[in-house]
């Protein structure tokens, strides 16, 4: 199949990992098109989105460069320990894996309230538009990025509002609650090269969850959200807070976010319970 990206950030070497990634996750390579994209964005919604495996490989290389976890590493890790990644290195992954099934697949990078290109997601081109995947942002139905209307996808636990901005050229990211909205993210719409993401993703390890888990994960109808102690609960009817200490942020790690128990141990001798 013809493959779209040189780079090493955007490839997929391990084969044998890729073949039984398909196995698992029932995609069908060489099905239609669209077909693709769908199973593939479906498959990834199993991966969960956290920083154990980050914080655990930064720990014990020289920088950042070396500490980046690409699409093998990604998806083997996964198939053996039930880790996933964050948005730099999911994202990564997802253009990988369209990549090796000869479909073409685009990373573009986003702002957040606390700075530019501290996010990314990737494109998908069908049938003369662009469609929006962001396993960072939980977002694993291909949506068309609209030019001028706004669209909306529901999540069940929430709404997802796609605002564009500035003719089109950013697309602005909403949830909206219980009726209340709340602006989270801006993409811009451009694609960029591997460098470009590659600095992005570097940067990113300069930040200060890099000192305590993070971990999101939707999974029967429900959205899970760790962040250090604080865990969130969301559905449909109604969002459940609770303050969780080190043994039971380590239980309901490995139980529900589905991750070796040896990964979370190995992370939480890094972490020190929350204390960098």
């Amino acid at each position: 199949m013809a493959a779209f990206h040189d780079a090493p950030v955007f490839r997929c070497a391990d084969r044998a990992a890729l073949h039984s990634f398909c196995q698992r996750y029932g995609i069908a390579a060489g099905g239609p098109k669209k077909t693709v994209v769908d199973q593939v964005a479906r498959a990834f919604s199993a991966l969960p989105y956290e920083n154990l495996t980050k914080i655990i490989k930064a720990e014990g290389v020289v920088g950042p460069r070396s500490a980046m976890r690409l699409p093998d590493e990604v998806i083997a890790d996964h198939l053996r320990w039930g880790t996933g990644g964050t948005c730099f290195s999911l994202t990564a992954a997802v253009i990988a894996f369209y990549d090796a099934l000869g479909i073409e697949a685009m990373p573009l990078l986003a702002d957040r309230h606390y700075g530019v290109n501290t996010h990314c997601g990737l494109m998908v081109p069908h049938n003369e538009r662009m469609l929006l995947i962001d396993p960072g942002y939980l977002l694993f139905i291909p949506t068309p990025l609209p030019s001028t209307s706004i669209a909306s996808i529901a999540l069940g636990y929430t709404t997802i509002e796609l605002r564009p901005l500035d003719g089109g050229t950013r697309i602005e990211l909403a949830t909206i609650v219980k009726g209340s909205r709340k602006v989270r993210l801006t993409y811009k719409r451009e694609p960029v090269d591997a460098e470009t993401f590659v600095r992005a993703w570097i940067d990113s390890f300069t930040w200060e969850m890099m000192n305590y888990p993070v971990l999101n994960r939707c999974t029967a109808g429900a959205h899970l959200y760790l962040q250090g102690s604080s865990l969130a609960i969301r559905t449909a009817e109604k969002t459940e807070r609770s303050v969780l200490d080190p043994p039971e942020q380590m239980a309901f790690i490995g139980g529900s976010m589905g991750i070796s128990r040896d990964i979370v141990v190995k992370a939480w001798g890094v972490i020190n319970h929350g204390a960098a």
